[in-house]
């Protein structure tokens, strides 16, 4: 989780892992993530994780965040961890963005629940971009691609009809 004050990354091991100049800390048993499912057509399914048990420092950490959960990205790895304990890769197997945050306290055990969207989410989203002379210069300065497009608009083609070819030569 790429929060504003730092990253928070864990891994459901029992140690620390290092991988891409992140170290992974170890939260074996104290949380978990709902099952990821395959999208389908135009569902495309969330994602659920808790945490309980927490040290004061996560606590804390859960707190002062709170307000700016909204928006920060979170990505999911699959470890492939070699013999030697080290990781070999970690693709991404889920990516997108945090939503909503609830923490609640029962006695002594405190858990912390985040639900996220994934990013394929932005791919039902309309694009405000349109094919006018604006938008192009808004991209592109200075390119004249859609210069005309307005004033072409609702015009009708016509084509040479056959016997033109014919009277011309086929030039």
């Amino acid at each position: 989780m790429y929060f504003a004050s730092g990253t928070v990354a864990l891994n459901s091991m029992n140690r620390p892992l290092d991988f891409g100049g992140i170290t992974y800390r170890g939260a074996a048993g104290l949380g978990q993530i709902a099952p990821i499912e395959n999208s389908t057509g135009t569902e495309i399914k969330g994602l659920q994780l808790n945490m309980s048990g927490l040290a004061s420092e996560i606590l804390a950490l859960a707190l002062a965040d709170s307000t700016v959960v909204q928006g920060v990205r979170l990505v999911i790895r699959l470890a492939l961890i070699g013999s030697d304990g080290f990781v070999i890769d970690a693709p991404v197997d889920w990516d997108g963005y945090l939503d909503t945050m609830s923490i609640s306290a029962d006695g002594d055990i405190c858990t912390v629940s985040v639900t996220a969207e994934s990013s394929a989410v932005d791919l039902l989203r309309g694009n405000s971009m349109t094919t006018s002379n604006a938008d192009q210069q808004a991209l592109y300065p200075g390119d004249r691609a859609f210069e005309y497009i307005v004033s072409q608009s609702g015009v009708p083609v016509v084509w040479p009809t056959k016997q033109y070819y014919m009277a011309t030569g086929g030039r």
